[in-house]
């Protein structure tokens, strides 16, 4: 049946209140197929007429919005376009569930914890691909000829950030995240026990950081 139908029939047994509201969802609609617009999501019809001082979209989700969503879909089946929005497909599969979030302020949080949860999974694997110091743990005897030990200075000009990720790196909660957790001799272990990054790495780090405690 034709939209503008569907329309004549709703709003015989329709108020004048929402015989208004239902001859602008029709003509968003119409505004939509003459556009090209194949996007007859109630999401994208609901804000254009809200604009307009029309029905929001809980109103037209809710049971008494039934007949708004029959003109929307009569609209669509009319002009071929779809009843929901089409998303961008991530490559990224935590990303495309986030993308189904309706709320977009929740979805706007969750991005940005996934985000930043990345750019630490980023900073670890720099630090293992340069984890390179060997941490010497074994007792040494004072000869009468002592070596010249040469004390080499702490990594020097950490910006705040690069100080921030090495914290990050050995604080309880990344850890525990990632299932992960720092024996007494700062070696880092995973929970079936085997190692991740050996002797000496969290100790290390916290000498670099000038502290001694984790976090």
């Amino acid at each position: 049946m034709h939209p503008d139908q569907i329309l004549e029939q709703l709003k015989a047994t329709a108020n004048t209140r929402k015989q208004k509201n239902l001859d602008l969802i029709h003509a968003v609609c119409r505004e939509q197929y003459e556009r090209g617009s194949r996007d007859f999501s109630v999401a994208t019809i609901a804000r254009i007429a809200h604009e307009r001082g029309g029905p929001t979209k809980g109103s037209i989700h809710n049971k008494t919005g039934d007949d708004f969503k029959a003109i929307i879909k009569a609209w669509a089946e009319h002009t071929g376009g779809v009843t929901r929005k089409e998303r961008r497909v991530s490559e990224n599969p935590y990303m495309a569930l986030i993308e189904r979030i309706d709320n977009p302020a929740v979805r706007s949080v969750m991005a940005s914890l996934l985000a930043e949860n990345q750019k630490m999974r980023r900073q670890i694997n720099l630090l293992k691909a340069n984890a390179g110091v060997v941490i010497d743990m074994r007792q040494q005897e004072i000869t009468s000829q002592q070596e010249s030990i040469q004390i080499l200075p702490a990594l020097p000009g950490l910006t705040d950030s690069e100080k921030e990720a090495l914290r990050l790196a050995i604080s309880e909660k990344f850890l525990k995240d990632e299932g992960w957790s720092c024996d007494e001799r700062g070696r880092i272990i995973n929970d079936k026990g085997r190692e991740i990054f050996k002797v000496g790495f969290a100790t290390a780090i916290r000498k670099i950081l000038g502290t001694m405690s984790i976090g």
